[in-house]
């Protein structure tokens, strides 16, 4: 008998949470039962046939249980250890490193909305997930249109002597020089909230009341533009489905599992008209299906969260009157799980499942192309198995100034951003590609040493040249067993007039360079890797040059010194902030004046005339 089973013959029958380690200690799965012993006899049997039971009890070494005294505790005890834990077997709905968030706290004195990933037990409002960062963004810029909250920081907001342009364009009230008074400005923002959880028509009925006053005090220009807002806002929900005449709230679940993957859909019903699903693919999943769905939905609901007063799911987990206590918990008021048997709320639940399974397909179309492309990049480049990270480097200056040079990395195929690298090219000469190479890469690999995190594959944008260079890198540091290639564009070859030549790939210590087909699958990843990263550098080159540019045009100015820079600094945020105000604004800080404002104006707009 092994000590799991030890453990496990020694276990209570009473409800908890259990915690498998690995053999270093660190938490790889952490689950609920009603029954300690019973539930984890089950995976130490043997006869649990699902396919990723084996892999967990194989790397597991240790068990831990936390003994509670219902069910309910239990659910919100897990929750708080997969969080705290992150195990590497646990399933979660919410990846923070691919979705976004809408963050508003209402206990401010002057609330902000915020794009973040991760959700805080904070008391703050959260609103998403958003699948990707644009849709995360055009959804905050609309909001921005409609409710006039404002959008700086709170070192901003106190520094702040006059209001921005944008209280002067009508997008913020400016609480920074109290232009509105908190109990109104609160209003904004919960109207905002209303409009977030798909309450459309207390919004636009707010709108209307304010179309209509604005109107009677003859302040056209902003009724059209609130008529404008009020159209677009019904254009949009005109575009939606209603599925339900009574106007109700509530989510739909669907879930289709096939082997150790599942797809999840959430169909988000608000007053009766169904908004933009969310579907997710989650991998490596040991629970079954009642453990699944019961661990989405905990995770899917979280304090601060839009919970519906009514959830439908496929079928009802065994602890489902825990969950409903738990989430009606969170909402403050009554949440209901219901699995429909009839009517209009079963086709509901029958489109959410047909989501998940599509989405889980085209999952699934993605993985085979990935696998299919990296098999053909270790084939390329001679490696024995797919790399599971590959790191690629560029460097970039304009003429020789401002060097910089970035990394971006693809794990398992699929672009990484959270580990992208941006660098200070701070030793080699402004023009020196093979400096600024050889100075980052020997940055980069000695913390890799320190940390034994290396790329499974070094890329390099670039030819002979810059592969001879890292080479040398990797001989100084001791590295002989890290595989490389360099990316290169057939410029040669388009000289000569081969306009049908594609990018090559270098070998070090390979004389002739790798020729395959423009849409050979591990040509195209690493072609899409080294744009990422091309992508990447220009970028952050742009950024640094236009401060340093807009910082070296501001410390030009005659009759603008220290003093005067940082009262400019303080009362308009940034040099950017300075670059962007008019004329008037300049004057109006303190020690400024008309005249040297129109002088700064001018020197930093010196194709646009300045008005006084």
């Amino acid at each position: 008998m092994s000590r799991l089973d030890d453990l496990a013959a020694d276990l209570p029958t009473t409800p908890g949470v259990y915690l498998f380690k690995d053999r270093k200690g660190r938490v790889i799965y952490v689950g609920k039962a009603i029954n300690l012993r019973a539930r984890v006899k089950q995976y130490l049997s043997g006869q649990d046939a699902r396919q990723m039971v084996p892999f967990l009890v194989h790397a597991a070494g240790d068990l831990e249980v936390v003994l509670t005294t219902t069910e309910k505790e239990a659910l919100l005890l897990e929750n708080t250890l997969i969080k705290k834990h992150r195990p590497r077997f646990n399933v979660k709905l919410r990846d923070d490193s691919n979705f976004l968030h809408l963050r508003l706290d209402l206990s401010e004195k002057w609330p902000r909305y915020r794009l973040v990933r991760a959700i805080g037990d904070d008391g703050a409002r959260y609103f998403g997930p958003y699948a990707s960062a644009q849709k995360a963004r055009h959804t905050l810029a609309f909001l921005q249109r409609i409710f006039p909250l404002r959008t700086c920081t709170d070192a901003t907001l106190r520094s702040r002597k006059r209001p921005c342009l944008l209280h002067q364009m009508g997008r913020c009230v400016a609480p920074c020089v109290d232009l509105v008074q908190p109990a109104a400005y609160q209003r904004i923002a919960e109207d905002s909230t209303a409009l977030l959880e798909g309450r459309v028509r207390g919004v636009v009925g707010a709108l209307e009341q304010r179309m209509h006053g604005e109107a009677d005090r003859e302040n056209f220009e902003e009724a059209a533009r609130l008529r404008d807002l009020i159209a677009s806002i019904r254009a949009t929900v005109e575009r939606q489905q209603v599925v339900d005449p009574r106007l109700s709230d509530r989510d739909v679940w669907g879930l289709h599992r096939e082997g150790y993957r599942a797809g999840v859909t959430i169909l988000p019903v608000r007053e009766g008209v169904m908004t933009e699903p969310l579907s997710r693919v989650v991998q490596g999943v040991v629970e079954d299906d009642d453990e699944l769905l019961s661990s989405l939905l905990n995770n899917a609901y979280q304090e601060g969260t839009p919970i519906p007063g009514e959830i439908l799911v496929p079928f009802l987990p065994s602890d489902h009157a825990a969950l409903e206590e738990l989430l009606t918990e969170r909402r403050g008021r009554k949440v209901v799980l219901h699995k429909p048997e009839r009517g209009n709320k079963v086709r509901l639940v029958t489109m959410a499942t047909s989501n998940a399974a599509a989405r889980l397909a085209a999952a699934s179309d993605e993985e085979t192309q990935r696998r299919e492309a990296l098999a053909a990049v270790a084939e390329l480049v001679g490696l024995d198995h797919p790399p599971a990270r590959m790191e690629c480097f560029d460097n970039s200056h304009l003429a020789g100034t401002n060097p910089v040079s970035a990394m971006a990395v693809f794990l398992d195929g699929k672009p990484a951003r959270a580990e992208y690298r941006r660098y200070r090219i701070k030793q080699a000469m402004g023009g020196d590609d093979y400096g600024g190479m050889r100075e980052v890469l020997t940055r980069r690999l000695t913390r890799g040493l320190e940390s034994g995190e290396l790329p499974d594959l070094l890329v390099i944008d670039g030819g002979k040249g810059q592969v001879g260079v890292a080479a040398a890198v990797l001989s100084d540091l001791g590295i002989d067993d890290l595989p490389m290639v360099g990316i290169s564009k057939p410029r040669t070859e388009h000289a000569r007039g081969e306009r049908a030549a594609t990018d090559k790939l270098v070998l070090p210590g390979v004389k002739d360079p790798i020729r395959v087909s423009p849409n050979h699958p591990g040509l195209r990843m690493l072609q899409h890797l080294r744009d990422q990263t091309h992508d990447h550098v220009v970028g952050y080159q742009r950024k640094v040059r236009q401060k340093k540019t807009l910082r070296s045009a501001l410390e030009g100015i005659p009759g603008v010194g220290p003093s005067r820079r940082r009262a400019l600094l303080t009362e308009l945020g940034s040099v950017a902030g300075v670059a962007a105000a008019d004329v008037d604004t300049l004057a109006a800080v303190p020690g400024i004046g008309p005249s040297l404002a129109a002088h700064i104006h001018a020197t930093l707009h010196p194709s646009t005339p300045s008005k006084g």
